[in-house]
Protein backbone atom coordinates (compact mmCIF):
# COMPACT_ATOMS: atom_id res chain seq x y z
CA UNK A 1 0.00 0.00 0.00
CA UNK A 2 0.56 3.39 -0.52
CA UNK A 3 -0.05 6.84 1.76
CA UNK A 4 0.22 9.88 -0.54
CA UNK A 5 -0.20 13.20 2.15
CA UNK A 6 -1.04 16.58 -0.29
CA UNK A 7 -1.06 19.87 1.24
CA UNK A 8 -1.74 23.21 -0.36
CA UNK A 9 -2.04 26.51 1.42
CA UNK A 10 -5.48 28.25 1.54
CA UNK A 11 -6.02 31.80 2.35
CA UNK A 12 -6.23 32.42 6.51
CA UNK A 13 -9.53 33.94 6.51
CA UNK A 14 -10.76 30.29 4.98
CA UNK A 15 -13.50 28.54 7.76
CA UNK A 16 -13.21 24.80 8.24
CA UNK A 17 -17.35 25.32 7.02
CA UNK A 18 -16.09 27.04 3.43
CA UNK A 19 -13.92 24.01 3.17
CA UNK A 20 -16.15 21.46 4.18
CA UNK A 21 -18.31 22.38 1.29
CA UNK A 22 -15.38 22.83 -1.05
CA UNK A 23 -14.38 18.90 -0.27
CA UNK A 24 -18.02 17.68 -0.13
CA UNK A 25 -18.38 18.92 -3.56
CA UNK A 26 -15.01 17.20 -4.77
CA UNK A 27 -15.87 14.04 -2.68
CA UNK A 28 -18.20 12.01 -5.34
CA UNK A 29 -15.83 12.17 -7.62
CA UNK A 30 -13.25 9.75 -5.89
CA UNK A 31 -15.67 6.80 -5.05
CA UNK A 32 -15.39 3.85 -7.03
CA UNK A 33 -12.10 5.05 -8.30
CA UNK A 34 -9.99 2.23 -9.25
CA UNK A 35 -6.89 1.59 -6.42
CA UNK A 36 -8.09 3.99 -4.31
CA UNK A 37 -8.74 2.80 -0.69
CA UNK A 38 -9.36 5.63 1.22
CA UNK A 39 -9.18 9.51 1.49
CA UNK A 40 -9.36 11.67 4.18
CA UNK A 41 -9.58 15.91 3.81
CA UNK A 42 -7.72 17.92 6.03
CA UNK A 43 -7.65 21.57 7.16
CA UNK A 44 -5.15 22.28 10.08
CA UNK A 45 -7.50 25.53 11.22
CA UNK A 46 -5.15 28.41 10.23
CA UNK A 47 -4.30 28.23 6.40
CA UNK A 48 -3.28 24.97 5.25
CA UNK A 49 -5.97 22.03 3.84
CA UNK A 50 -4.88 18.86 2.24
CA UNK A 51 -5.69 15.43 1.87
CA UNK A 52 -4.16 11.68 3.11
CA UNK A 53 -4.93 8.98 0.73
CA UNK A 54 -4.19 5.21 0.82
CA UNK A 55 -4.22 3.79 -2.26
CA UNK A 56 -3.14 -0.04 -3.41
CA UNK A 57 -0.17 0.36 -5.17
CA UNK A 58 2.39 3.07 -5.76
CA UNK A 59 0.96 2.47 -9.78
CA UNK A 60 -2.35 3.51 -8.65
CA UNK A 61 -1.03 6.68 -6.75
CA UNK A 62 1.32 7.83 -9.40
CA UNK A 63 -1.26 7.79 -12.25
CA UNK A 64 -3.45 9.77 -10.21
CA UNK A 65 -0.94 12.45 -8.75
CA UNK A 66 -0.29 14.28 -12.98
CA UNK A 67 0.52 17.29 -14.07
CA UNK A 68 -3.34 18.07 -14.35
CA UNK A 69 -4.32 16.94 -11.18
CA UNK A 70 -1.71 19.56 -9.50
CA UNK A 71 -3.26 22.49 -12.14
CA UNK A 72 -6.48 21.42 -11.11
CA UNK A 73 -5.47 21.59 -7.61
CA UNK A 74 -3.23 24.83 -7.99
CA UNK A 75 -6.51 26.81 -9.49
CA UNK A 76 -8.94 25.43 -7.53
CA UNK A 77 -6.93 26.85 -4.17
CA UNK A 78 -4.64 29.57 -5.26
CA UNK A 79 -1.74 27.44 -4.11
CA UNK A 80 0.37 24.33 -5.76
CA UNK A 81 0.25 21.28 -3.65
CA UNK A 82 2.66 19.26 -2.00
CA UNK A 83 2.70 15.45 -2.22
CA UNK A 84 4.46 13.09 -0.35
CA UNK A 85 4.39 9.73 -1.17
CA UNK A 86 4.95 6.37 1.80
CA UNK A 87 5.10 2.77 1.51
CA UNK A 88 2.89 1.46 4.14
CA UNK A 89 4.96 -1.63 5.59
CA UNK A 90 2.63 -2.11 8.37
CA UNK A 91 -1.29 -0.70 9.20
CA UNK A 92 -3.22 -1.18 12.58
CA UNK A 93 -6.87 -1.16 12.44
CA UNK A 94 -9.03 -0.50 15.77
CA UNK A 95 -12.27 -1.55 14.33
CA UNK A 96 -13.88 -0.91 17.54
CA UNK A 97 -12.85 2.64 17.67
CA UNK A 98 -14.24 3.31 13.99
CA UNK A 99 -17.60 1.25 14.81
CA UNK A 100 -18.08 3.68 17.96
CA UNK A 101 -17.31 6.40 15.74
CA UNK A 102 -19.78 5.31 12.86
CA UNK A 103 -22.89 5.08 15.85
CA UNK A 104 -21.91 8.68 16.68
CA UNK A 105 -21.93 9.83 13.26
CA UNK A 106 -25.17 8.21 12.62
CA UNK A 107 -26.84 10.07 15.80
CA UNK A 108 -25.35 13.29 15.88
CA UNK A 109 -25.74 15.08 18.93
CA UNK A 110 -24.31 12.36 20.72
CA UNK A 111 -20.67 12.86 22.56
CA UNK A 112 -20.11 9.87 23.39
CA UNK A 113 -17.68 7.59 21.17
Amino acid sequence: MIAALVLFSVPRETTLAQLTEAFEQSAPRFSNRSGLLTKHYLFDGNDRGGAFYLWSSREYAAAFFDDTWRQSLTERYGSPPSLSMFDVPVTVVNANEIDKHQAWIEQPGSDEF
